[in-house]
């Protein structure tokens, strides 16, 4: 037995380091990389292996570990904050997408509860792909990609009643009512004492940082993750349920990054491993056996899920470019659909292969599909609304309105943390600006301080020339985002080469990249803290503050004219 599950894990870590290799080359998602070693080395590929109870055993290990990390972003500070995107945007997409499927499907003489199973499959979009392909093109905080994060959360929460459901089916239930009892009870009584050990758990860890102990801190966070599953195991849930809640619990705690940053590893290995259970399903002789199956079901993945979001859309403030990338970027399938539908297959009677495979081979294909769909969401969406202005005409009015008064002012491109400390130095200094903030939430805050901001996306030249960018003095640029920072950079080159540019980075790694590109000043956050530092030391060793000054200003000195900062 030992012999075995070392022959098999040697093959899928060899397997799987080979064919990752190629795709980190190509610049495909490890996702894909998985569930092709899974297809090609499982029983439909070359018959090398085939998946036993040990690697589903670890596998299942993975899928609670990413509940448990899913667990940690949903924070009831966070989701409050965000609420009306994330439950209404999110929650109407959910919705809106899972009905029409489990409509259609009931239609077509599908049982109920396979019919909700495939609804809940295609509503769900992949969070792993969409938020590393949109951090690596500088999008996360647009507002196209704000809006794909906050659904991606609530599908990530929307999971969790599919995974109640289909757990609540393998235990044998019966009726719907009796079902929805029996997962109702479980359910409340899980939730009472999750919600009533939070102090506990956040008392342990804080007790357990005090050690100073690494690995203590991080058995401890395994241990609680592990525990809360078999803990939901007992009333009758799946162990990512527990998990999920555990996340959770931790999220609202001061140690939810160093936990993320601990079991990241564990997580991808593990998760890695559930993506090749999933690849050695799926039967390639589907698509020859049931084409047009397996059409419709991509064209719900890719088709059906973007006309909804782009639909819902229409009741908030976006043009239908700004909904249309938003689209693009989710229309595709899931890596906790490829959970519903993986574990749904495994229960007996409850979703038949006819009926998953193709499913399961549309979805794959749609994730083939993702990275292309979001790298080129701006183009496509261009091609898709020709002759479509760049930004809504009554945003440009609103901010060529506020800036029309202005001269010699400061445009303030980002209105968070920095934005708000530097407008609040410009009123006192009685120096007129205008500040442009793209995140609701920053904007609400800012205004709430009494700044004079406005919406729009500093990045966009016609934004900035609404702003007065021709009869301004200043720019100052507040944001990390590279691609973002350089487009302002040209049109400000362009527009007006008097205006001086100052730039707040959070380090020092893109500075040159910006002095080249235009920036007149460059100030990393980390540089400023630790010159600050450095002088409060030096006025503790008895040191005056004009002598202080002086030390900390030759050092900045010295820093501007090597030639990394030039």
């Amino acid at each position: 037995m030992e012999q075995t599950l070392l022959t098999e894990s040697l093959i899928i870590i060899a397997a799987s380091a080979a064919v990752i290799a190629f795709c980190a080359r190509a610049g495909i998602s490890p996702i894909i990389g998985y569930l092709a070693t899974g297809l090609l080395i499982g029983p439909y590929g070359v018959g090398l292996l085939a998946v036993t109870e040990g690697t589903r055993f670890l596998a299942e290990l993975g899928v609670v570990l990413l509940m448990f990390m899913v667990g940690l972003e949903f924070s009831f500070p966070r989701m409050l904050a965000a609420r009306r995107l994330i439950f209404g945007m999110g929650g109407a997409q959910v919705l809106i997408t899972g009905a029409l499927v489990t409509g259609g499907a009931l239609m077509l003489g599908v049982a109920w509860l396979p019919a909700l199973i495939l609804g809940g499959a295609v509503a769900m979009s992949s969070t792993a792909i969409t938020l590393k392909q949109l951090a690596d093109q500088d999008e996360l905080n647009s507002v196209h990609g704000r809006i794909a994060v906050a659904v991606l959360l609530f599908q990530d929460l929307a999971t969790l009643p599919f995974l109640i459901l289909i757990d609540a089916y393998g235990s044998g239930g019966g009726a719907g009512a009796e079902m929805a009892k029996d997962i109702a009870l479980a359910t409340a009584g899980f939730l009472a004492i999750a919600f009533l050990s939070r102090s506990t758990l956040h008392g342990v860890l804080a007790w357990i940082a005090r050690l100073r102990s690494a690995e203590v801190f991080l058995l401890t966070v395994l241990s609680m993750a592990l525990g809360m599953g078999y803990l939901a195991h007992w009333f009758g849930l799946s162990l990512p349920i527990g998990a999920f809640l555990a996340g959770m619990v931790i999220g609202e705690s001061d140690f939810r990054h160093q936990v993320e940053d601990d079991l990241r590893p564990f997580r991808d290995v593990l998760l890695g491993l559930f993506f090749f259970t999933i690849g050695s399903q799926i039967d390639p002789a589907v698509v020859v056996e049931q084409p047009g199956l397996t059409l419709l079901a991509l064209l719900l993945f890719l088709f059906l899920k973007a006309v909804v979001i782009f639909a819902i859309g229409r009741a908030a403030p976006w043009d239908r470019r700004t909904r249309l990338r938003s689209a693009l970027i989710l229309a595709h399938g899931s890596e906790f659909g490829l959970l519903i539908l993986s574990l749904a297959m495994q229960q007996d009677g409850l979703l038949p292969q006819s009926l998953a495979q193709p499913f399961l081979v549309a979805l794959v294909l749609s994730l083939s599909l993702a990275p292309f769909l979001i790298q080129h969401n701006e183009r496509l969406a261009r091609r898709l609304t020709p002759g479509m202005p760049e930004v809504d005409h009554d945003e440009i009015e609103d901010i060529a309105k506020a800036g029309s008064r202005l001269e010699n002012h400061v445009v303030l491109c980002g209105c968070g943390r920095v934005g708000r400390l530097v407008a609040s130095v410009l009123e006192e200094a009685n120096i007129p600006y205008l500040a442009i903030e793209t995140a609701y939430e920053q904007l609400a805050h800012a205004r709430r301080q009494g700044h004079h901001a406005v919406f729009g996306d500093a990045s966009r030249s016609r934004i900035l020339d609404a702003a007065g960018l021709r009869r301004a003095a200043a720019v100052v640029i507040t944001f990390d985002r590279f691609k973002s920072v350089e487009k302002i950079l040209h049109h400000v080159r362009t527009a007006n080469p008097a205006a001086h540019v100052v730039i707040s980075t959070r380090d020092d790694r893109d500075l040159p990249a910006y002095i080249a590109a235009g920036a007149h000043t460059v100030l990393p956050e980390n540089l400023a803290a630790a010159l600050s530092l450095g002088a409060h030391v030096l006025v503790a060793m008895g040191m005056d503050h004009e002598s202080a000054a002086q030390h900390i200003e030759a050092i900045r000195a010295a820093l501007r004219s090597t030639p990394e900062n030039r």
